[in-house]
């Protein structure tokens, strides 16, 4: 046997451990765990995430697929550690869930920055990638995707609202700082807990109602326990929601994979999930007269003296984000505001 030969018989032995210990995702497939806590008819769920999921198989030709788990790995609240300790590969994270935390992503989520999802969650994703993922925010974890959702406005159990006193005393569910920080500010007693558990406290009678969007609110299946849906032109509040992957799920996928995800994410999946948060919005308005829920619309004087009770929310963030190492804050506002009269002006 000559050593040419030799050598070819060593190189195709060879050959299936080269193949194993090539790059992640190239020749092998990356089956990824996603820590599943919505509602599986929840329409996040359905019209953006799942398809999300989706595009992440097609577009690395079925190199990456993720599987949702049967239930929420850790607490809906903690998915961020969850992540971060690799204990499930992607999750949804909502940072307003850790009130505090993440104090520069609350910049997003003031009041009155918008009520038309079509033009305000792309502009939410763009003041992120500008303003805040240069000051290394989520650095724990891998954020793919991150965009606000429909406004939240007031929904109670009873009663009607015609000035912001009529607030006063009302026990509410907070989704985020912001809105603790309004509900201080309009005399009401916050309570601080994840959509998961809002049906069984306003059942039980812990809380009078919350500040909810009006999709989750249906979503949820609140309609049975919350019958006033209170607007607030402009949005009371805003969440972020964020869809993310663990660095160790992230690091198992080839580079060229990262990159076709990344393809898929971002700008694009806010922009898929605000056609989506939009059909959202218009279907729950329609729907709640019918689940026995009434829609009010307080008068002009309401929304007037709610703008000038929480002005304080505004400041107090601009200061706090400045404290945080943000050069700007207010200049991130500014933008925000700045594109979304744009949009509206265009429409």
């Amino acid at each position: 046997m000559t050593d040419i030969t030799r050598f070819a018989q060593r190189a195709l032995l060879a050959l299936p451990f080269a193949l194993a210990g090539a790059t992640p995702g190239l020749a092998d497939t990356v089956t990824l765990r996603y820590s599943q806590w919505l509602p599986a008819t929840y329409p996040l769920q359905v019209d953006v995430i799942d398809p999300w999921l989706a595009e992440i198989t097609r577009v690395t030709e079925g190199r990456v697929k993720v599987e949702a788990t049967p239930k929420v790995v850790g607490t809906v609240a903690g998915q961020y550690d969850v992540l971060a300790d690799g204990l499930a590969d992607v999750a949804l994270v909502i940072p307003g869930y850790t009130p505090g935390r993440f104090p520069l992503i609350e910049g997003l989520e003031l009041p009155f920055l918008g009520d038309e999802p079509l033009i305000s969650m792309p502009i939410s994703y763009r003041a992120y990638e500008t303003y805040l993922a240069p000051a290394g925010l989520f650095k724990e974890i891998v954020p793919l995707g991150i965009f606000t959702g429909n406004p939240a406005h007031i929904v109670l159990k009873s009663g009607s609202i015609s000035s912001i006193g009529d607030l006063a005393g009302k026990k509410l569910r907070s989704p985020q700082q912001a809105a603790s920080d309004a509900l201080e500010l309009l005399g009401a007693v916050t309570v601080t807990k994840p959509m998961s558990e809002v049906y069984e406290l306003a059942s039980g009678g812990m809380i009078d109602g919350g500040i909810i969007p009006p999709d989750t609110t249906l979503g949820f299946n609140l309609a049975g326990v919350l019958k006033e849906y209170i607007i607030v032109p402009g949005g009371m509040v805003n969440t972020t929601n964020m869809l993310a992957f663990s660095h160790d799920a992230w690091n198992r996928i080839s580079a060229a994979d990262q990159e076709a995800i990344r393809s898929v994410s971002g700008l694009t999946l806010a922009e898929n999930a605000a056609q989506s948060y939009d059909k959202a919005q218009a279907a729950a308005y329609a729907a709640m007269p019918g689940l026995g829920m009434t829609i009010q619309t307080p008068p002009p004087e309401f929304a007037i003296a709610m703008r000038e009770r929480l002005q304080p929310i505004r400041a107090k963030w601009i200061e706090t984000a400045t404290k945080e190492g943000l050069a700007d804050p207010s200049a991130m506002i500014t933008f925000i505001e700045t594109e979304y009269a744009a949009g509206k002006a265009a429409n």
